[in-house]
Order: structure tokens, then sequence, then C-alpha cells
């Protein structure tokens, strides 16, 4: 319970060193985060957010609480555990912010009631220069603080309603494997338009689909119609060789069944693919090419030779595509968009 003016500081300013350590704990993530901006921004607002805090700001108080709780809704989203120390360490961060939320509704009645007075500025005998310093500082800073925090602030607003929406407008997800390297790099996570969102589909793009109760992300190199084959790892589209710079091919030697699909398919191989797999080359192979049939797709991964894609699975049904990647937001490599690529015009 806040009943005084100097429980009411002593809270503001227990909130105050959880937002600074927040912010350069941010900082110190960079080299595992891989998303500069973000660490440098978020340690920008959360030291502002402490000035705010200790000079009674009711923005700064909320926002820092919400923005908090934000950031640990997008961490569970995205798959990030916390285990039991973590547990206990945002906890008690969240305790400390809320009691700045209650030490700033204290000082709103001790204006009301104690006119001419300002609570924010406690009395300094008896405080050593460690303590003065933390007592000064921050209210002094925070009238140059302000337009900037609000400018953060905004930045903010727009990833809340990012996240309001995740649910109808994109998808946070965690890629599994090196398939798709060197565009999408195993671990990194991956920012996906829903599929209602991300217009029409084109050779080229990079699609997340559901197939065996898992998600994939692939690229579409053949729509309906299309004629298909590789000849000793060169992708033929309807006749003519495509040029594929975003290809990584690691393993040198030639597959027969891999690198000159569709092949026959050798003995050893035949129990690991798919029913679908297997149906397609049944039905769907004409003079040594694939004919893509209309609703699906032909997918193949970037990092061609070691790739779990529609040479193993089979077709991709338009229904089972979940959404287009479109931003790697965390990475060992730097966040960073993924460009929209135009293969077979």
């Amino acid at each position: 319970m806040i009943d005084s003016d100097v429980a009411a500081r002593t809270a503001a300013q227990n909130a105050m060193y959880a937002c600074a350590v927040i912010g350069l704990f941010s900082l110190l993530l960079i080299p595992l985060a891989g998303n500069v901006v973000g660490a440098v921004a978020s340690c920008v607002f959360y030291l502002f957010a402490a000035a705010g805090i200790r000079s009674f700001s009711r923005v700064a108080a909320w926002s820092a609480f919400a923005i908090y709780g934000i950031d640990l809704i997008v961490s569970l989203f995205i798959g990030g555990a916390f285990g039991l120390p973590g547990i206990v360490v945002r906890g008690i961060v969240t305790a400390l912010l809320v009691n700045g939320i209650r030490a700033q509704h204290f000082a709103s009645r001790w204006r009301r009631e104690h006119p001419g007075e300002d609570i924010r500025r406690e009395p300094l005998d008896g405080l050593n220069m460690r303590q003065r310093f933390f007592a000064k500082l921050p209210v002094a800073f925070w009238p140059v603080a302000r337009p900037l925090f609000v400018a953060c602030l905004a930045l903010y607003a727009l990833l809340l309603i990012g996240v309001v929406n995740a649910g109808p407008f994109v998808r946070f997800m965690k890629f599994p494997t090196s398939s798709m390297e060197p565009t999408i790099r195993s671990g990194d996570h991956i920012v996906v338009f829903r599929r209602w969102i991300m217009g029409p589909l084109h050779r080229g793009d990079i699609v997340a689909y559901r197939t065996r109760n898992e998600i994939y992300a692939k690229r579409i190199v053949g729509m309906a119609g299309d004629r298909i084959h590789l000849h000793e790892k060169q992708l033929i589209l309807n006749g003519h060789a495509v040029s594929e710079g975003y290809v990584e091919h690691t393993l040198p030697a030639i597959d027969e069944y891999r690198d000159n699909f569709p092949a026959p398919v050798p003995p050893s191989l035949a129990e690991f693919l798919t029913p679908q797999a297997l149906g397609m080359l049944r039905n769907n192979v004409r003079d040594g090419e694939l004919i893509v049939p209309p609703g699906q797709y032909f997918v193949l991964g970037d990092n061609r030779d070691n790739s779990l894609d529609s040479r193993y699975l089979g077709l991709v049904p338009e229904n089972a595509i979940v959404g287009r990647p479109f931003y790697v937001s965390v990475s060992r490599v730097g966040a960073r968009f993924l460009p929209r690529i135009r293969i077979g015009q």
C-alpha cells in the first residue's frame, strides 16, 4: 500500500531501476537476436521510460507496463521458453512496473492535496552520491526526453496493432530446418502474411504450407499446367532452363532421383516417399516431365540438395497453403525482408 510520499518515491525509483535493467538487457541480447535496430529501439524506449516513471509520468508508467506485457506475449507467441529462473525474474519486473503505476496514482492525488509542492524532488539529506544522482538526474532529464519517448511509443503502437491482429493478418513461426538456406536459415523467426491478404501467388514466391501435421516453407517453381523436370540439378520449366541465383548446391555428386527428377524411384527410396509423392509420379508424369495439375503447386527448397520438398512429399494443394513469409524478424545473420522473386516469366 502506497500511503506516503516517501513510499511513492521509493516505488517509482524501483520501477525506474527495472526499466533501466530491461533497456540495458536489450543491448546485451543483440548478438543473439540479430536485430540491432529493434534492440537499440527497445533500449532507448525503456531508458526514457525509466526517467518518466521516476518523474511520476502517467504515460511513461502505463506504456512501460503495456509494452513489457506485449514483449512477453510476442516471446511466447514465437515459441520462447522462459524456464523457472526467467519466470521468477519476469514476475519481479512486472511487480515493480505495477508499483510504478501505483506510485503515479499516489502522486496525482498528492498534487491535488498539496498544491504548489513537487513530490518528484525528495530531500537529499542523508543520501549518498549514487542516491543523489538517481534522485536528481531523471527528473531533470525527463522534460528533454518526453518528446522522444512519445515518438518511441508511437512506433510501439504499430507493433501493438500487429500483435492484436496477429490471428487474421500474420503468423509468427520459427523455421526448423536448413532446407531454405541461404534465404531462410535454420532457427530463423519469420513473419508470415496470412493467405487471404498475401495476394495472388506466382512462381518464385516462398509459401508456408501445412503437410503431415507440420508447417513447411518452400519456393513455388511450378503452377497449374507447368511442365517441370530437373537435369543434373538444373531446373527446366516449360522447356526452358531457369536461372536460380537463390539456390544453394552443397553436394557435388549427382543423385539420379533428386537431381534428374522425375526419374524412376530406386527401391531404397520408395519406402521414404509419401503416398502423395508416389501418386504424383504415377499420375502426373508425361514424357519425362511432371505436369502440375490444377489447384496444386510444385515446390522446392533453396538448399536444393538437402530439402524435403515436392520431390519427396508430393504436390501442395492450394488449401494447404498457410501464407507467404515476408520478413525474418530474428536471425543470427540479421533481420531482413524476403525479396519476391519471379521465375519462368
